[in-house]
Formats: structure tokens, C-alpha cells, sequence
């Protein structure tokens, strides 16, 4: 659920509370702190994806990780290039033909990665679907401190800023 900031927020909440009933402290202060911080963040990512028209709102990813994004910020996984989120699994050839068949009868123009993952098959994916570019995400974890993506709000601003450049009208 970590891409859907909201759930985080109250994660965020949940966990400060916890903490403070188990070990005292100012943990739920410091939750509620983080947790406005989170949802100040989040309308600033749903600004930057509002120039997303709803019909190019279609996502295809190398692997399952974008279907809380999905779900919150009202986009559409039109494939995902490993089924099952492992990223150690390997599509059949008939599921990459599916996707490919997909995303020319769509007429989509971006998939999107993982830093964090080889992109080879996507770009093989890519390459093959026509022009066709591979936009890469921060999805299993932030970035480097002080980088775009190092920080959980950081790194949510700078993939709805790629999503938006990639998407957006």
C-alpha cells in the first residue's frame, strides 16, 4: 500500500500511537506530524497528476506495484510485465505478446520501471510496441538523502512529476 499516501498517513498515525503506548515518548505527536506532512505532499501530487487527461490514466509497469497508486489516483493498469510481483519470475512468450498486442491496441506510448529493476525486457517491450519510451520510477524505496527521491514526500513528487511529463497533455 505504500504508494497510496493516504493509507501511509494513517499507517503513520497508527504506528506514532503504538509506539507511544509501548515505549512513552512523543511518538503520536511525531506520528500526527508526519502524517499531515504525507497528506500536504499528497495534494501537491494530485495537483502535478491533474494534467493527466482520465483517458491516458493507463499504466503498464514491469511488475505489480502500482495497483494501490492506481486505485487512489484513479489511473488504469493496462498490463504488467511480471505477473505476481517477484521480480525473479519470467513472463511466457505468449504473455509477452499479450502485452504488446495491448499496448498498440491502446496506442500507449510510455511503460513504466523500477530504478531499482533491469529493464531490459521492458525495453525490449518497448521497442518492439513502436515509439515507445521507458519511463523509470522510484517504487521499492526512496533515494538517496538529499537527492529528488530522498525523502517518502520527495520521491511521491518526483514520480507523479515523471508520470505527469510522460502522460500529460
Amino acid at each position: 500500500f505504500w504508494l497510496d499516501m493516504e493509507r501511509v498517513a494513517q499507517a503513520t498515525e497508527l504506528l506514532g500511537g503504538e509506539l507511544q503506548a509501548t515505549v512513552g515518548g512523543t511518538f503520536e505527536q511525531c506520528g500526527v506530524e508526519v502524517a499531515q506532512s504525507i497528506r500536504d505532499a499528497e495534494a501537491e501530487v494530485i495537483d502535478t497528476l491533474s494534467v493527466i487527461a482520465e483517458e491516458d490514466r493507463v499504466l503498464v509497469t514491469d511488475h505489480e506495484v502500482l495497483g494501490y497508486f492506481a486505485e487512489r489516483y484513479n489511473f488504469d493498469i493496462a498490463g504488467v510485465l511480471i505477473e505476481g510481483g517477484s521480480t525473479l519470475a519470467e513472463p511466457s512468450s505468449q504473455e509477452l505478446a499479450a502485452l504488446i498486442t495491448e499496448i498498440e491496441a491502446r496506442g500507449l506510448t510510455t511503460l513504466f520501471g523500477n530504478y531499482h529493476v533491469p529493464s531490459d525486457l521492458l525495453d525490449a517491450i518497448a521497442a518492439e510496441s513502436g515509439d515507445v519510451q521507458v519511463v523509470p520510477l522510484y517504487l521499492g524505496s526512496i533515494g538517496e538523502p538529499e537527492s529528488e527521491f530522498g525523502t517518502y514526500q520527495d520521491m511521491m513528487r518526483a514520480n507523479a512529476r515523471a508520470m505527469a511529463n510522460a502522460l500529460g497533455s
